[in-house]
């Protein structure tokens, strides 16, 4: 099922289920499943199979439907992996990663920044404990945020070329 030769499929699903998580996930065959299966396939833990299933789903990678049994009242769950949606969540997780990159080269480029020896404040809240942090007991003193800023413009530049696939 997660067999791929796609470096980067196959990179989203480890940072999603972790490597033992492509492992069960490996041998899954086309079309519905159940947990019980899935546990028969791989010799993993039950809790194991629920914890991947469970990424997957809420990725939406993954969707269940149920069946009672009328008898003993028991739950069946048959899961199916939607592989087309991998795309489109892999899009969305790219736009947001790209969207808090903005967002913070924008508050690096906002103020003036001091530091002291345990944090770094914009020039205000310097000013307001007159240049001396109570916390550390040492001097704020400017802070250069340049490097920073350059570093956070590769950063967009990259994965915006990534977009386009240049």
């Amino acid at each position: 099922m997660f067999e791929t030769e796609d470096l980067l499929v196959r990179e989203y699903f480890r940072k999603m289920i972790g490597e033992d998580g492509l492992k069960i996930m490996k041998d899954i065959p086309e079309g519905e499943i159940t947990e019980s299966e899935i546990v028969k396939l791989n010799d993993t833990k039950p809790s194991s199979i629920r914890k991947v299933l469970y990424k997957l789903y809420v990725s939406r990678n993954a969707e269940y439907r149920t069946e009672r049994d009328d008898n003993s009242g028991w739950i069946t769950y048959f899961w199916s992996f939607n592989s087309d949606n991998v795309k489109k969540m892999m899009d969305k997780e790219a736009d947001d990663e790209l969207h808090e990159l903005r967002k913070k080269l924008e508050y690096e480029r906002s103020g003036e920044f001091y530091q002291c020896h345990c944090q770094c404040v914009l020039f205000a809240v310097a000013a307001g404990q007159d240049f001396w942090c109570e916390d550390c007991e040492s001097q704020f003193e400017h802070f250069d945020n340049g490097g920073l800023i350059k570093e956070l413009e590769e950063q967009i530049e990259e994965r915006e070329k990534a977009r386009r696939g240049d």
